[in-house]
């Protein structure tokens, strides 16, 4: 925060008459309610009119700018708040801790299972303040992000509170996540199934083959390591891959077709 003067808006020879009216118009023109919650241009201002409206403190500031030569910066006047310990005067106002600190921001983003499986940067808003939030690649559904010093804004910039979101995963038509790994179905026909043979899913962009076994049931999961959905914060590591198979039978049957799987049903009937 800078000068209580200039966010006043008043020279230092301002009378109290002129501070107060100052004070009156602008808390007007920003209360929260006519600035759709955004309540941190009053909160300045509400700050500036506590120190300039109590002859104590307006004197102790003052004296501390004209030790500083005049010139304020945020860091200045955040240090010197918390200096004179006027910290108290605001924590019932605005909901702070003793301590002066914000409170922690709750709320929730939403994302595709394809935005976690890549990771993606989005922006947001929380109340008026726009934001841009990077969700890492292999993050679950319910997983929390703490964002820190982007929740209520406290007494001084280390005060601020944090930012907490808890990322909700969408489902996926092709796609299935639960705590073995990422699932994907494939269909392969009577034949593959029984003889064995080679496969071959897509899993975002990326073409990953398998081997089918000879005799694979219908329902059968084949489980490939690593080739699944990315591990949090462990660079490229992937998690397994489950192939749940779907065998699928001819929709049609020619005479000659149907005797000879009537001779093979002999054949294997006959050894059993």
């Amino acid at each position: 925060m800078i000068d209580p003067y200039k966010i006043l808006g008043v020279p230092q020879t301002a009378t109290d008459d002129d501070i107060k009216k100052a004070y009156r118009t602008l808390a007007k023109e920003h209360h929260p309610d006519r600035t759709k919650g955004d309540d941190t241009k009053f909160k300045e201002i509400a700050e500036a009119y506590e120190i300039l409206s109590d002859p104590k403190k307006k004197a102790q500031w003052n004296t501390q700018s004209r030790f500083a030569g005049g010139g304020f910066d945020e860091q200045f006047f955040e240090d010197f708040l918390k200096n004179q310990g006027f910290s108290g005067m605001f924590n019932n106002r605005y909901g702070w801790a003793d301590n002066g600190k914000g409170q922690d921001i709750k709320t929730q983003i939403q994302i595709s299972l394809e935005d976690a499986y890549y990771g993606v940067n989005r922006e947001m808003r929380i109340g008026m303040k726009p934001i841009s939030v990077t969700i890492p690649r292999g993050i679950r559904n319910g997983q929390r992000l703490r964002l820190k010093g982007l929740g209520q804004r406290g007494l001084t910039e280390e005060l601020h509170g944090d930012l907490i979101l808890t990322v909700v995963v969408g489902d996926h038509s092709d796609y299935m996540i639960d705590n073995r790994g990422l699932h994907k179905i494939h269909r392969v026909d009577v034949f593959d199934a029984m003889l064995g043979g080679k496969g071959m899913v897509d899993i975002f962009d990326k073409k990953i083959s398998f081997t089918i076994p000879p005799n694979t049931q219908n329902g059968t999961l084949l489980r490939i390591q690593g080739k699944g959905f990315p591990l949090y914060n462990q660079n490229d590591a992937c998690g397994d891959l489950y192939i749940n198979i779907l065998v699928e039978l001819p929709k049609s049957l020619t005479d000659n077709e149907r005797e000879l799987l009537s001779q093979i049903k002999k054949s294997i009937d006959g050894r059993q």
